[in-house]
């Protein structure tokens, strides 16, 4: 009896289980529903088209999928109510609440006690609306990009809206930090791509400036059209406004513009002056194969940008330019007109008004013969003008460089290039002279270069090195080059650029290149890695009148034994004097795990310079970071400059104090949001200097 009984039982859960299996999939297969609901307890109500589960729920539709405790899905209307930790998720769209109403046809739905996640920030409050599928409204909510239950921080309004993918907005804003409001804004609309803060206030001192407060607030009137309005005080100078405003245009190209201004009333001089700065910059890619440029740069004074931009743009370019740039790229040649103007009295500049140019790339003559053609044609009306004098120095010239070469292959491995080339030159006067005069002058030389290498089967991974096998490269190369004595001498002409100061000159050149390669591993796969690379070159010239031939030899040393770790050093040495000219030398080397980070580097110049600069930046623990930099001139046995910063994470923030020595003591004090690292200005100091963009021609 107890057996039977037993197989009763045992038959009666076979069946139980075997009828929840069929009914889940009974109700995937109904009339081939898109809508799939799985979870420990699945029933399905043919009547209502419904269906109920229980415990590890999941329902997918499409790139949705929902999961919860308990959920009730309506198959025909595609609608679902959940409650119990519900988690929507559509690709990085995160939704999360106590109960969720969801029409997934739709997207649409409401959540109750919920936070909408997209991109770095996270929408909350009592009760969400998805009123379409890329747009939640938040009533009586807050916005934060800090992930803890209670936040650290929150921007607090009546009406929230999240675009998703694309933006945040709020009205009426109170910023609460800890709970405390700190901030109110009408508005507050953020675009998701940007990493900019909204909101930026740097506290500091310095000797120049005394006590400093300066301020940024982000404003974006459309995707297309954003920017920073300005507002700084500085004890000793006064306040100071600016707007920077960044804009894209679909017709007409992208641009920047730039204004500062401030009434200085200088506590130390005793002056009141009007100090400001103006600055566009456009670029616009007419065709695909028509670029241009404009830069307009005017300051007030000569030492505007010195006093009040030091870091991010004296350091890296003390005299911008203002000029317009038209080029032309094709196949076979490259055209282009530059124009450029001073318009600051105080610097000293050659203007070009205009330069147009010709580059005619090597072109092949005939079919049958590798004889190959290029020229450089030129025009240009050049003016140097000194700062705050009304001497100026101009002369029209008209250049032409014609080429024609040769490359042959002598051998499988040597390639020779002999090459004749003939420069004409017309100037509309002399320096001391207002004749027009022209100048001629002749090239003639060849090129002759190889390349060997050697494999070697050599592999080890000691020291992490992951060496699988080696290949050396050996690339020399020997150039003859003769240069006629100009029929115009240098020191007759206005020395405007180098075309004007070509004289006679005849050697040979020598290089050498190798290089170093390796396999690295790398997913399984083999990518080729250069380990090391060493250039040197010298000329060997035939008329130096003190009977010193070689020139001064130039050096590269490039060595990277590892992703993270590379050095370089660069040298120039003097045969005639037996003396090193320049050496620079670079090391950095960066933590793949990002526990610290470690550059130095050396530069001297002899009878000029020999500096040493040093950083270094290490967790001390997870949440505590520090940094040195500092730079120690040889020359006089002192630091040029120092600077100190400590850094608190904040788990959402990080709070930084720096405290920077070069001619006084000066320190400044930032809360960051991690979310958002850039800044709209530049104090402090790091290894790697910020380097200017590409220059047009015109130097």
């Amino acid at each position: 009896m107890k057996i039977w009984v037993i197989g009763i039982l045992v038959l009666f859960g076979i069946c139980n289980l075997e009828f929840g299996i069929l009914t889940c999939w009974a109700a995937q297969d109904i009339g081939a529903l898109p809508v799939q609901v799985n979870g420990d307890q699945v029933q399905y109500f043919d009547a209502e088209k419904k269906m109920v589960a229980e415990g590890n729920v999941v329902v997918t539709y499409k790139d949705i999928r929902m999961t919860c405790k308990k959920a009730t899905a309506f198959l025909d209307s595609k609608e679902a109510i959940a409650e119990g930790d519900v988690v929507i998720t559509r690709g990085t769209d995160i939704l999360r609440g106590e109960k969720i109403v969801y029409n997934f046809a739709s997207e649409t739905g409401t959540v109750i006690n919920g936070v909408a996640q997209t991109d770095v920030w996270y929408g909350g409050g009592k009760e969400l609306t998805k009123t379409s599928a890329n747009e939640i409204d938040i009533r009586d909510g807050y916005l934060t990009t800090c992930d803890l239950a209670k936040p650290h921080y929150s921007i607090r309004s009546r009406e929230v809206k999240i675009y998703l993918g694309k933006r945040v907005v709020a009205k009426n804003v109170t910023f609460n930090v800890g709970g405390v409001p700190v901030l109110f804004l009408p508005v507050y609309s953020q675009p998701l791509k940007e990493r900019h803060p909204k909101v930026n206030i740097v506290f500091g001192h310095e000797k120049a400036w005394g006590t400093y407060v300066l301020s940024s607030y982000r404003y974006y009137l459309t995707d297309d059209i954003k920017g920073n309005l300005h507002l700084d005080y500085r004890q000793l100078k006064g306040f100071g406004e600016g707007i920077d405003n960044s804009f894209k245009t679909s017709n007409i190209g992208s641009g920047y513009v730039r204004t500062y201004y401030t009434d200085e009333r200088d506590k130390v001089g005793h002056t009141e002056t009007e100090r400001w700065r103006t600055q566009y910059r456009h670029q616009w890619q007419i065709r695909p194969d028509t670029l241009g440029i404009v830069e307009f740069n005017k300051f007030s004074d000569h030492d505007f940008i010195k006093d009040y931009f030091y870091r991010e743009e004296f350091e890296i370019d003390p005299q911008p330019r203002s000029y317009v740039y038209l080029l032309n790229t094709q196949s076979s040649f490259s055209a282009s007109v530059f124009a450029q103007e001073r318009v600051n009295r105080f610097f000293t500049e050659v203007e070009r008004l205009p330069d147009a140019a010709l580059n005619i790339r090597n072109q092949q003559l005939f079919g049958g013969l590798p004889l190959f053609y290029k020229a450089d044609l030129d025009a240009v009306n050049l003016n140097r003008k000194t700062a705050l004098s009304d001497q100026d120095n101009n002369a029209i010239r008209a250049d032409t460089y014609n080429q024609l070469s040769l490359p042959l292959r002598l051998v499988d491995f040597i390639s020779v290039d002999p090459y004749a080339a003939v420069r004409q030159t017309w100037y509309a006067r002399e320096e001391e002279a207002d004749t027009d005069r022209f100048r001629g002058i002749f090239y003639t030389g060849v090129d002759v270069s190889t390349n060997f290498y050697k494999t070697y089967g050599y592999t080890t991974n000691a020291y992490h090195l992951d060496i699988n096998g080696m290949r050396h490269i050996l690339t020399p190369n020997v150039s003859y080059f003769y240069v006629q004595k100009p029929t115009l001498l240098p020191d007759k002409l206005f020395p405007f650029d180098n075309i004007d100061t070509l004289d006679k000159n005849r050697g040979v050149g020598l290089f050498l290149e190798n290089k170093l390669q390796t396999k690295h591993t790398s997913g399984g796969d083999f990518a080729t890695a250069e380990l090391l690379r060493f250039i040197v070159g010298t000329d060997y010239l035939f008329d130096l009148p003190d009977g010193h031939r070689f020139a001064n030899v130039s050096s590269d040393l490039e060595v990277r034994p590892y992703s993270w770790f590379f050095m370089k050093q660069s040298a120039l040495y003097d045969p005639k004097g037996r003396d090193l000219l320049l050496l620079n030398t670079d090391l950095v080397a960066t933590d793949p795990k990002d526990r610290w980070h470690v550059g130095a580097g050396h530069r001297y110049e002899r009878n000029a310079s020999s500096q040493l600069t040093t950083q270094l930046e290490t967790r001390v623990t997870p949440a505590w970071k520090v940094g040195v930099f500092e730079v120690y001139e040889f020359d006089g046995n002192k630091f040029k400059e120092q600077q100190y910063s400590i850094t608190r994470d904040l788990h959402c923030w990080e709070a930084e104090f720096t405290c920077s020595v070069r001619n006084g003591y000066s320190f400044w004090f930032i809360m960051r949001l991690k979310a958002f690292p850039e800044l709209p200005l530049k104090l402090g100091t790091s290894y790697y200097r910020p380097r200017s963009g590409a220059t047009p021609p015109g130097e």
